[in-house]
């Protein structure tokens, strides 16, 4: 399922990040991170809107691609099994970013 959810999400991901970005690895590390800190809001007890407003704070230089991004990892994130918010969700984003 989450295999699933993931590819769906590296579709969104190919139009969020530009095909020129100076530091792609950069880039995708900061996605890494932002679904890292989703991840944390959840645990946390946010709910979606609090967390969508609590990470996009954190984003240094945030752009619309990354409040568009952040509400759709967001929703993503907020849809899975609590079971499978481990670490190999940020690393699965950061490598679906870098595959793009």
């Amino acid at each position: 399922m989450i295999r699933t959810l993931l590819a769906a999400f590296a579709v969104t991901l190919h139009l969020s990040v530009p095909a020129m970005a100076q530091d792609k690895e950069a880039e995708c590390r900061k996605i890494g991170q932002i679904a890292t800190n989703i991840m944390t809001e959840r645990k946390n007890g946010s709910n979606e809107r609090r967390a969508e407003r609590r990470v996009l704070r954190n984003i240094p230089n945030v752009s619309k691609n990354d409040e568009v991004l952040t509400v759709q990892l967001i929703a993503w994130i907020y849809s899975m099994p609590e079971e499978q918010m481990t670490p190999e969700v940020s690393n699965s984003v950061y490598q679906a970013c870098l595959s793009q």
